[in-house]
């Protein structure tokens, strides 16, 4: 069984509909120039949802499990 951390990561700037429908159940929270994703990965889970971020062109600002 895989364990999942609970992650809070930030991206620099929004997270329009349309990108946050890539990310499924996930708690989107917009800040004034950030964005904040929280939820519950395994280290899988993890990369694979970075590697999307990466892809889309966002900035990663800050990554923190629980």
């Amino acid at each position: 069984m895989l364990m999942k951390e609970r992650y809070e990561i930030r991206i620099h700037g929004l997270l329009g509909p349309l990108l946050r429908s890539k990310f499924g159940s996930m708690a989107c929270e917009p800040l004034p120039i950030q964005s904040t994703i929280r939820g519950r990965f395994s280290e899988e889970e993890l990369y694979r949802l970075l590697n999307k971020l990466e892809a889309s062109g966002v900035e990663l600002v800050y990554l923190d499990s629980d």
